[in-house]
């Protein structure tokens, strides 16, 4: 359907370009009637996009991609955040660097790759109220990550509770909508 509605959009502009073009001194015959089928065409195509995204979002809703999946991936990050602080005293600097590269590259990975999906299918309001505290985590991780790479360790591991108290942000906000939907 995605296609045929593709089809209708495209040939209706050329339709109505064409017919647009006949709009001269003198008019041409055809031309008001190409310019009005070509728009009807690029209306009806835009429809059926539209509705084709929608299904789409539908599908993927199906597909993990809902507030309470989203809801339970953070809280996953936000335990191996916790777990990366217990440990992360006993650690030297290329061990803290694996640890986090484990983390940033599992499960932030799969959620920041989505994130279009997530902003689409959750509407921007949800979507928001996710995406500060995760990005912000996301962004102090990658930094912590430097810090280890560079040898100051003792700043990286000063810099995991940053993480964990805006990955756990994220969920607070989920959590304090749902109080508030609630009531």
């Amino acid at each position: 359907m995605k296609y045929i509605a593709q089809l209708l959009f495209i040939g209706g502009f050329c339709v109505a370009t064409v017919g647009g073009a006949g709009f001269s001194d003198p008019l041409e015959e055809s031309a008001l009637m190409m310019f009005i089928g070509g728009l009807v065409l690029v209306l009806v195509g835009g429809i059926m996009l539209r509705r084709a995204v929608h299904a789409e979002a539908h599908e993927k809703v199906a597909d993990g991609l809902s507030e309470e999946g989203l809801a339970k991936a953070i809280e996953g990050i936000a335990a191996d955040v916790r777990g990366l602080i217990d440990e992360a005293s006993g650690l030297d600097g290329k061990q803290l660097c694996t640890r986090i590269d484990t983390i940033l590259q599992g499960s932030f990975f799969d959620i920041g790759s989505r994130n279009e999906d997530y902003m689409r299918v959750l509407g921007n309001t949800v979507y928001t109220r996710y995406w500060d505290g995760f990005a912000v985590g996301e962004r102090l991780l990658a930094r912590s990550w430097s810090m280890a790479a560079d040898g100051a360790v003792a700043e990286a591991v000063a810099e995991l509770p940053g993480v964990l108290k805006n990955i756990e942000r994220a969920t607070r906000r989920h959590f304090q909508a749902e109080l508030t939907t609630i009531r």
